[in-house]
């Protein structure tokens, strides 16, 4: 959880994944441990924060 609330509030773009799918962290619940997530087509949905990964970033 604690690494999702620092992606979650940096100021850098940190792509983050669920079941393989690029994700965006719209919220982190205090009392439980999920995050209400956005998908790039704009469904928005709760999952486990266990669940996310932090994606491979690019290097060209």
């Amino acid at each position: 959880m604690s690494r999702a609330k620092e992606i979650f509030e940096s100021e850098s773009f940190i792509p983050v994944e669920y079941e393989g799918t690029p994700i965006y962290i719209n919220r982190l619940f205090d009392t439980s441990p999920y995050a209400e997530v956005r998908y790039d087509n704009g469904a928005v949905t709760n999952v486990p924060v266990s669940e996310l990964k932090e994606a491979r970033q690019q290097t060209h």
